[in-house]
């Protein structure tokens, strides 16, 4: 693997930090903590700091090492089990990030269409992207950063005079119960998720700094407490939850300098290009833990991860075939898949390093 600089690196904690955001987050918030969904985010940043900081740890305290080599060193034929734990929790992961985009897609835009040609047309891009080294896709994510930046610009232009405060009351209506549940979502589908950047050594990261890391995941994380912010203030708790997709609905009332309306549908690029990035960056988690666990040469790998994406667009198509099921699934056996594997297996490799030391 070639090296990246410290900016593209960042990025894709920009990414990963709101990817799943509009599609499940965002409705499970809405659905448990209702108004005060904002006040979850909230605590979500704040304790999201503790998974932050040991994906830091690891990689600044064994920086010629990624995850799966430090589970193969510390542990042996255990750190094999534990990598093959880490490949199947991603790949299923990777699943349900690319079901997510398919069905935005086709409820949104090409209803009309075959599931299955909107499944073909992208799940070419993620062959062709995978089978590539990763410090070209890096510079592709540098430059979709600057697009998201300029799309967000003009969001916050064509909003901010919505805002009606009052909307957002009663404040700390909901039971700490639901406040709680809703932190514990946020921290599963958008801060650990920032794991999979332990694939890459520090030492393969250009002019790599911790603070700049913080930065960035602080201003991602705000940037989701901001969409949240507007979607309630702007259309009140009882309508958010009645739209699927509220936040992409919102788009729909943006316009430019007064003259140009239905932009929504150029706008919500930005969420795509986060999806696209988190789907890549787990399937190059995937061929790096293949590449480590198994030595098989590149081409072989590259074979095998075209089977993987092969796999992937199949599975997309038969799974979650009745409405609502989705939903479920990603409150109730995700999020622990995610807390199992890109909380608990680094806790535990941790504790082995300090042990060790």
């Amino acid at each position: 693997m070639k090296k990246i600089n410290s900016l593209e690196y960042n990025t894709l904690i920009w990414f990963l930090t709101r990817a799943t955001f509009i599609e499940i987050t965002a409705e499970i918030l809405l659905n448990t903590a209702h108004q005060d969904s904002w006040i979850s985010i909230i605590i979500a940043i704040v304790f999201g700091i503790i998974p932050f900081f040991l994906y830091s740890y690891l990689k600044n305290k064994f920086p010629d090492k990624n995850i799966i080599t430090l589970n193969k060193e510390k542990f042996g034929k255990f750190g094999t089990f534990l990598n093959l734990i880490l490949i199947a929790s991603t790949l299923i992961f990777t699943i349900c990030s690319f079901w997510i985009v398919v069905n935005f897609i086709d409820s949104q835009y090409l209803y009309r269409t075959p599931t299955i040609m909107i499944i073909i047309i992208l799940i070419l891009p993620v062959i062709y992207t995978i089978i590539k080294d990763f410090h070209i896709f890096s510079k592709v994510s540098l430059i979709m950063f600057y697009i998201s930046l300029f799309f967000i610009i003009i969001i916050l232009t064509g909003l901010i005079s919505n805002i009606d405060i009052n909307n957002l009351k009663p404040i700390l209506n909901n039971s700490p119960n639901n406040i709680l549940y809703g932190t514990f979502c946020f921290i599963g589908f958008n801060i650990l998720p920032l794991f999979l950047l332990n694939i890459i050594p520090q030492n393969k990261i250009k002019n790599y700094s911790p603070k700049k890391n913080f930065i960035f995941y602080l201003i991602s994380s705000l940037s989701l407490l901001n969409v949240m912010f507007l979607t309630i203030s702007i259309f009140g708790i009882h309508l958010s939850e009645l739209y699927n997709y509220p936040s992409f609905h919102l788009l729909k009332r943006v316009s430019v300098l007064d003259i140009i309306d239905r932009v929504e549908s150029i706008l919500s690029l930005e969420w795509f290009l986060a999806l696209f990035v988190q789907i890549i960056t787990a399937l190059f988690f995937i061929k790096e833990a293949l590449r480590e666990t198994f030595k098989p040469k590149e081409k072989t790998n590259n074979i095998i991860m075209i089977i993987v994406c092969l796999i992937i667009a199949f599975l997309t198509q038969i799974i979650f075939t009745t409405k609502g099921t989705e939903i479920a699934y990603f409150k109730n056996q995700l999020i622990y898949i995610l807390y199992i594997s890109y909380f608990l297996i680094p806790i535990i490799t941790l504790l082995k390093s300090l042990k060790k030391t």
